[in-house]
């Protein structure tokens, strides 16, 4: 086996051959890049997979050498995924494509993603919207191609990130085929297409016994002749169908699409639906009969995205409706942990969640502290847990560790993280918060104190453990203090901010923003103020007083309190609210 390095080249591979990197050194990415600059550019694959001539002989610009390998005896160079993100509904991604994104360098990524997927990358992955849209494309498919090919050349592991399934109208065959070209390695992940989901999600089977026994998708894209557009479709042969007809991309179009299925002979009172923003909390609805689905559609004010359903299946409506919030916007903060429950438990509701987390958790590097001495281990949150128990694993502790030991909490999310580990808090306050946890336990210690025998070593002479954030609440050592109680305090984490990602998503106005801290309040508002943004229209839901204190501390309206510090009681209150303001207008 022969092992080499090429100096430099960062090259990438395809079967037996290494593409070097040095022939890439004029390639940059440029809208007016034209075919022939593209073939020249990055050459032909041939099909015994090398560039192209007899082995190892140069051929349109790219040489192959075979079977060269890096040092460790793998192939060189970057991968690209091809991965499809599902539409509309962040969930309904696959869990193979949620690994790539949670291991890849680089995401590109599409306007029909949702930007919610762009929560499992890591804080440090490079994120690059190519967006395209009807006569709005950030950016030209030949510049995506050779993006593509540029960072996998540097050896960066690439999610290209499309809506839906990337071969189902999503140009995927052409950017893989482009990949293979290059000698990419690349990889296709599936994805959800918006061709099945979306009609599901509005109740319409696209098959259904006695209805249709096929499905036929097609674009309503247009192609430019002359000046003009011109649809592609073969209207004599749609109109034929017995089945389901399920048209993508064609809201501007539509006019066109009905007028040219009537001239062919389909029948005007064939059911037909269009599902606009299928999947999500905003999705809406129009069922009409053929000849009167343009007028309705405009009537209801639906644009793209949307997808045309035409076929007996489209009178169908398999769907149940209770969903009281459903539509309103929320802006979720706080770490990723509590931004995912309070997601999901807000995505029941039928909420449309927009992803504002923008803290972060850094482990410290101490290792934990000497526990020996200690009656009662203190956690404040269930960061705090997580981050204790991967420490634990991370030293080769189990739980016998924790024997002797007593554990406090400070509300119901905590002790749920430690019953997940099998373990079980020993006291836990009814008022979630610093204060009434220090108050608590201080006067069970106290309590124990009176009990036992001076000179005894039990529960009230051993030291409270403070296992917690690097920038929790001081309430707690002043109370200790106060009452002679010994304790200790360690810091097992700090909580940190993303600034760009508080950058940018505090330009967002969604009906209602949650805070899960006062320091994630305190770093938002400061973001606010800093670049000169106020947000007149959101209300503002918090976890507890203290923060509702700290909200209290840059807007003039009372902020809206949980009644519980958990996410449930956000939801909840959050609910509440919306009963109690019925005519609150909300924006689609």
């Amino acid at each position: 086996m022969v092992q080499a390095r090429i100096a430099g080249s960062g090259g990438v591979c395809i079967g037996k051959g290494v593409f070097g990197r040095s022939y890439m050194s004029g390639c940059h990415v440029c809208g007016s890049m034209g075919r022939s600059d593209w073939n020249s550019q990055f050459g032909r694959r041939k099909k015994n997979g090398t560039a192209g001539g007899a082995d190892g002989q140069k051929s349109d610009g790219l040489t192959a050498v075979p079977g060269v390998m890096e040092e460790t005896g793998r192939l060189s160079g970057g991968k690209v995924y091809l991965a499809g993100g599902g539409c509309g509904d962040a969930e309904l991604v696959t869990l193979k494509a949620v690994k790539a994104l949670q291991k890849c360098d680089t995401v590109v990524y599409d306007s029909l993603v949702s930007e919610e997927l762009l929560q499992w990358t890591r804080s440090d992955c490079e994120r690059i919207f190519v967006g395209k849209r009807y006569q709005c494309h950030s950016s030209g498919q030949l510049e995506i191609n050779a993006l593509l090919i540029e960072k996998a050349r540097e050896g960066k592991t690439v999610v290209r990130l499309k809506g839906g399934d990337p071969y189902v109208f999503g140009r995927g065959g052409e950017e893989f085929q482009a990949l293979l070209d290059a000698g990419v390695c690349c990889e296709a992940i599936p994805g959800v297409t918006s061709a099945i989901a979306v009609p599901a999600a509005a109740g319409i089977p696209v098959t259904h016994r006695g209805l249709s026994d096929s499905v036929t998708v097609v674009t309503g894209t247009a192609a430019k002749t002359g000046g003009r557009e011109e649809l592609e479709l073969d209207f004599h042969a749609l109109a034929q169908l017995k089945g389901t007809l399920v048209i993508l991309m064609g809201m501007h179009h539509l006019a066109k699409i009905v007028v040219g299925l009537l001239a062919a002979g389909k029948d005007r009172n064939t059911p037909c639906a269009i599902i606009m923003e299928g999947t999500t909390e905003r999705q809406r609805v129009v069922r009409a009969p053929l000849f009167e689905l343009a007028a309705r559609a405009a009537e209801r004010g639906l644009t793209a995205p949307a997808v045309i359903v035409v076929g007996a299946v489209a009178k169908l409506e398999l769907i149940m409706y209770d969903m009281p919030v459903a539509g309103i916007s929320v802006g979720v903060t706080g770490t990723a942990r509590f931004a995912d429950k309070l997601s999901c438990a807000l995505r029941e509701k039928g909420v449309d969640i927009r992803d504002m987390s923008f803290m972060e958790i850094r482990p410290s590097s101490d290792s934990l502290p000497d526990l020996a001495d200690c009656g009662w281990l203190v956690f404040t949150s269930p960061n705090g847990v997580e981050v204790f128990l991967e420490k634990m694993r991370l030293e080769r502790l189990d739980l016998r560790t924790l024997s002797g030991h007593k554990i406090a909490v400070i509300g119901p999310g905590t002790a749920e993280r430690l019953k997940e580990a099998g373990l079980y808090a020993d006291y836990m306050p009814e008022v979630y918060d610093a204060a009434h946890l220090a108050e608590g336990l201080s006067d069970i210690i106290m309590a124990e104190q009176e009990k036992e025998r001076p000179g005894s070593t039990g529960w009230a002479q051993s030291k409270v453990m403070f296992l917690r954030a690097k920038q929790g609440s001081g309430v707690p050592s002043r109370i200790f203090r106060e009452r002679r109680i010994p304790y200790e305090e360690h810091a097992l984490y700090e909580l940190g901010v993303q600034e760009q990602k508080r950058d940018a998503v505090i330009t967002k106005e969604p009906d209602y923003i949650a805070f899960g801290s006062a320091m994630g309040a305190r770093v938002y508002f400061e973001g606010m103020e800093k670049k000169g943004i106020r947000n007149t229209r959101s209300r503002y839901v918090c976890i507890g007083e203290q923060c509702a204190k700290e909200v209290r501390k840059y807007v003039a309206e009372p902020p809206l309190i949980a009644e519980k510090a958990d996410v449930h009681a956000i939801v909840d209150c959050l609910c509440s609210d919306r009963v109690r303001n019925a005519a609150f207008s909300t924006r689609i």
